[in-house]
């Protein structure tokens, strides 16, 4: 059933799926027909929903596909008004904190938690002064960190990852090595957090795993959180929920592959030992340079 305040959204994407199958088209035929500036990519993400098709998207795909466009015209605006909306009812319950509590709240009724992050420390298994450095980085970069409600924001990420010590849960968090090479905050707050990871690799419920630098099967341009069958990417638009079945099984794929060529388990803690140990070496007089 759509959720409420995606309802026109979902229309919209399901009649616009309709129409490209019953003109015979594949996705990447469609971007084929569509020509310039189109790619099957961007037809997968404007069927799924995470991407809002413009109104020369919508005139185009009509054109396209035989359709009269005043079929889709109603819906598109519609759709457009309601991630108006939903950005400002997601301000209005207190931005970032409220985004954690909004995630606690899918979390604890999930039975199926994946996250994978290629660049940087998924947030439960984040430290403290490592969650508080990104946040003051989300800042720095223009975001919607708010000095004053960081301190809850954080303290709601941290009650986020008694998750990983609940049975009864299918959790796999990943990271890229990457994560642990970027110096987030500063090297005492990296140390941390590395030390952290390390921890929680042999200590929880949760399977977590690097994916080291020597073994990277698949490209990755963002990381993502699944609860359940709900994809959630986190972007500086804000977020983006994917739920259509076919890209909920791409992530699972991708999820699957990765955990493959991962280091978990008391792999995962000696990859962190060593990359602490090169860290105190690039300190150390006469010691290796970056």
């Amino acid at each position: 059933m759509p959720r409420p305040d995606h309802r026109a959204a979902e229309a919209l994407t399901e009649a616009l799926r309709d129409a490209r199958r019953s003109a015979g088209f594949t996705g990447a035929g469609l971007a084929d027909a569509l020509g310039s500036g189109w790619a099957q990519p961007k037809v997968s993400k404007i069927e799924s929903g995470r991407q809002v098709p413009s109104a020369a998207d919508i005139q185009a795909w009509a054109e396209a596909t035989g359709v009269d466009p005043e079929k889709f015209v109603a819906l598109h605006a519609r759709a457009r008004h309601e991630v108006s909306a939903l950005r400002e009812a997601r301000r209005s319950a207190g931005g970032v904190e409220g985004r954690q509590e909004a995630y606690a709240i899918a979390e604890s009724a999930a039975q199926v938690l994946a996250s994978v992050h290629p660049s940087m420390v998924p947030d439960l298994v984040q430290t403290p002064d490592y969650a508080r450095a990104l946040l003051a980085l989300a800042g720095a970069g223009g975001g919607d960190a708010d000095p004053e409600e960081a301190s809850s924001a954080i303290a709601s990420r941290l009650r986020r990852s008694a998750v990983l010590y609940e049975p009864g849960r299918s959790i796999t968090i990943l990271l890229g090595e990457a994560a642990l090479r970027h110096l987030i905050g500063s090297p005492s707050i990296m140390r941390a957090q590395i030390e952290h990871i390390g921890r929680l690799a042999t200590s929880t419920r949760a399977t977590i795993g690097i994916v080291p630098f020597e073994s990277v099967p698949v490209l990755l341009r963002h990381g993502w959180d699944q609860r359940d069958k709900i994809v959630t990417v986190e972007t500086t638009a804000g977020d983006l929920e994917v739920a259509d079945p076919a890209e909920v099984a791409r992530y699972e794929r991708w999820t699957r592959l990765l955990l493959e060529h991962a280091l978990v388990g008391q792999e995962a803690a000696d990859r962190c030992a060593e990359i602490l140990e090169r860290r105190e070496d690039r300190h150390r007089p006469g010691g290796a340079t970056p």
